[in-house]
């Protein structure tokens, strides 16, 4: 609405200021000597009885215009304006002329009066000639009235002509008055300078925005040779060169787009970009220079403030919660700047009306569980708009159990086992509790009355709850484990009722089982089957005493969940020539999704858990098998993050041929959730000879590189450092691949082939 009543009022000045040429000495008002009729000249909206109109005789020529009344019984006025098509600029000299007649009788009292009124430009009315004589005379009268004092104001002028008649007697008499030839001579001085007025904007405004057109007039007799416009920012009185602020005064040429009769009055636009501004004081000049080479002595100007940066801030629904089991929510707006705002609930479908900014309201969800947008909008009291959003789960539904681990009435559980109760959602972790006392827990194992100390945890990411008891269960007990209403969900919803399950354990697998293998080769196996070595044919070159024990260290534990018993294969420097297959079986009923089931190996030297390469699960014998080059401490965990890293070498870049032996190799590793490390291989083609350091050996190497930044974080770059051999031989590979803190190992590493010039 504002836009248009702006485009209306702008084409309204426009038609009064930016079409007309400028008034010259001897100008007649257009159709002043009516001889075609009272065209050009606009009535009022009289009454019945006072009419003004066209008479077909004149004082000299035809036509002229006749104000006429009947009936004089009570009070009548018409009259009609023209507006003067030329520009008057102030200060200028000027005469009006006509002709007038007035056949006006009547019996007294009476009260009559007909007039020429001047309109000026900002719309004030003076009175230039009246007359309000009894008259009864045919005859033409001419009259010539220097109105010069009139025109103190540039711009477009018109006049009004008007007849008044009021408390006649004579109720049938007639009364007219006749005008003709009415002229206006305007005299201006041709050395005089320009002037320039600026249309928009004017007053004290508040700009906002990207873009503001500047827009103006500019007028003189001799014609507008140039406009140019300044722009100064008060705060520090720096002048826009069209490109920056700068210190030392500077005009901008503006953009003519009309003109007439040879630049006489021209009008013209600058667009300035607008800085970026919240609230500041700005000063815009506009000055012309006409063809005699006048330069206007006092610019047009105008202040006014800028404020186009909106508000700033965020919503938060239920303060930091990510839940919430009621569909009515408090939303507070911590937003900066603000005067309106309303909000959305449907991810900006709909909304509300707009209302004074308040920090905190309160909205209704809509119905159904699931992730609710909301979405606000905000406005400054310049109309900058600025939008945020945040969103809450809204959960109205209790929790459910997806998988629980013994499950109920299970046989065969291993003593050392963990309860896990795996959930569709996410929980309250704190609503997981074991103090010791069944009032004080909601989660909690029994050997009948028996109660069995035990910790209770929560893992977020895989949605599960675990009751670990503080010592081994018993072989062949059974066992029953208990939630309570006390267990609730991320929003709040509490179990819809108690629940129970038992289950009973049998005794614990050969803790340690060992064999002599030789060239021949051979197989481990223990009792139950959880684990197997096969030996092939000439891994071993002599007879080796191999064992395989389970291990109950506690370090061994620390950052993973098992699925398996954590097992020892010894002697540790053992190592076979052709690589062993090493098989390790799951416990189904505990793994939610065996897919996500990764075989890990214990990398001593870091104290880390890292994946072992080539594995792959047998999903029918509930195993993981994987080829193995020496001894291992191995287990089985459930990866999370099954997003292997991406590594890209960026110098050498392949392109060129190297010279001398010190070669840099640079690059860069990205992965979700972080870089542990880089690794190099670094292979002499001609003979597939990996170097490890200091000497080129038959088998492959891994080198560590050099983490620049990034370590432990999604993007991290690296570096390593090559000394090759003096002799260097033409062509080498070299590979890079990286490790993420999961322990996903870059399934394809980045590889470079690289020349070397002797």
């Amino acid at each position: 609405m504002v836009a248009k009543l702006f485009t209306a009022v702008f084409l309204f000045i426009l038609s009064l200021f930016l079409l007309p040429s400028y008034a010259l000495a001897d100008q007649l008002i257009l159709n002043g000597g009516f001889s075609d009729g009272l065209s050009g000249w606009v009535l009022s909206n009289a009454p019945q009885r006072m009419k003004a109109v066209w008479d077909g005789a004149g004082c000299q020529d035809r036509g002229s215009l006749n104000f006429k009344l009947a009936n004089r019984g009570s009070r009548d006025e018409a009259y009609i304006t023209e507006r003067i098509t030329e520009q008057i600029q102030s200060g200028s000299q000027g005469t009006l002329s006509f002709a007038w007649k007035k056949n006006w009788s009547s019996i007294l009292p009476l009260q009559q009066r007909i007039y020429i009124d001047l309109i000026k430009p900002d719309k004030s009315t003076v009175t230039l000639w009246e007359n309000r004589e009894i008259l009864n005379n045919n005859s033409w009268e001419s009259i010539s009235i220097d109105i010069s004092r009139f025109l103190d104001q540039s711009g477009n002028y018109a006049l009004r002509i008007g007849a008044l008649f009021e408390n006649g007697n004579a109720k049938k008499a007639a009364a007219y008055a006749w005008f003709d030839d009415i002229r206006m001579d305007i005299q201006i001085d041709k050395d005089s300078a320009p002037q320039t007025a600026l249309l928009y904007p004017i007053g004290a405004r508040e700009l906002s925005g990207d873009i503001q057109s500047i827009s103006g007039i500019s007028v003189d007799n001799n014609g507008i040779a140039k406009v140019e416009i300044a722009l100064v920012r008060l705060y520090d009185n720096f002048y826009w060169n069209g490109n920056s602020w700068v210190k030392n005064e500077h005009w901008n040429p503006v953009k003519i787009i009309s003109s007439n009769r040879k630049n006489r009055m021209v009008s013209w636009r600058y667009l300035w970009p607008l800085p970026t501004s919240d609230g500041a004081s700005f000063k815009i000049e506009a000055r012309a220079t006409d063809a005699a080479g006048n330069l206007e002595k006092i610019p047009a100007k105008n202040f006014l403030n800028i404020d186009n940066v909106g508000p700033t801030g965020k919503i938060f629904i239920e303060g930091p919660a990510s839940y919430t089991n009621n569909r009515l929510v408090h939303v507070k707006a911590d937003v900066r700047g603000a005067k309106k705002m309303r909000f959305s609930v449907d991810n900006g479908q709909t909304w509300s009306r707009w209302t004074e900014f308040s920090p905190t309201t309160v909205l209704t969800l809509p119905e159904g569980d699931g992730i609710k947008i909301v979405s606000g909008q905000f406005k400054d009291a310049s109309g900058n708009l600025y939008q945020t959003s945040d969103n809450i789960t809204l959960d109205m539904t209790p929790p459910v159990t997806k998988h629980i681990f013994p499950s109920a009435n299970a046989t065969g559980i291993l003593p050392d086992s963990s309860i896990s109760i795996v959930f569709y959602e996410n929980m309250d972790p704190l609503s997981f509790k074991n103090d010791g006392t069944e009032e004080g827990s909601t989660v909690y194992i029994k050997q009948g009355t028996h109660w069995i100390p035990a910790n209770t945890s929560y893992d977020n990411k895989t949605k599960t709850a675990k009751l670990i008891p503080k010592r081994n269960l018993d072989t062949g007990a059974t066992y029953t484990v208990y939630l309570t209403t006390g267990i609730k969900d991320a929003a709040g919803n509490p179990l819809a009722a108690n629940f129970s399950w038992s289950f009973t354990t049998v005794g614990s697998p050969v803790s340690s089982f060992r064999e002599t293998i030789g060239a021949a080769g051979g197989k481990l196996e223990d009792a139950n089957q959880l684990i197997s070595l096969e030996i092939p044919q000439n891994a071993l070159t002599k007879d080796t005493l191999i064992t395989i024990e389970e291990s109950k260290a506690k370090n061994y534990l620390y950052g993973i969940d098992k699925y398996s018993p954590i097992f020892r294969i010894k002697p540790y420097q053992l190592s076979f020539n052709v690589p062993a297959t090493l098989k390790v079986k799951y416990r189904p009923d505990e793994v939610p999704d065996p897919t996500s089931l990764r075989l890990m190996f214990y990398d001593m030297p870091h104290k880390r858990w890292l994946p072992v390469d080539n594995s792959r699960i047998d999903l029918a014998h509930n195993q993981i098998i994987a080829p193995i080059s020496g001894a291992l401490i191995v287990t089985i965990t459930a990866q999370n993050d099954m997003s292997p890293p991406y590594t890209s070498i960026v110098a050498p870049t392949g392109m060129e041929r190297l010279k001398g032996i010190n070669v840099s190799i640079y690059g860069v590793s990205v992965d979700n959730v972080g870089i542990s490390e880089v690794e190099i291989e670094i292979v002499r083609l001609d003979d597939g000879s990996y170097w490890n350091g200091s000497s080129w050996q038959s088998f492959e190497t891994w080198l560590k590189a050099k983490m620049v930044s990034g370590k432990d974080k999604p993007n991290a770059t690296w570096s390593y450092s090559w000394q090759s051999p003096k002799k260097a031989t033409s062509n080498y590979r070299i590979r890079a691949r990286a490790i993420d803190e999961s322990g996903n190992i870059e399934l394809n590493p980045a590889i470079l082939q690289i020349d070397f010039i002797d």
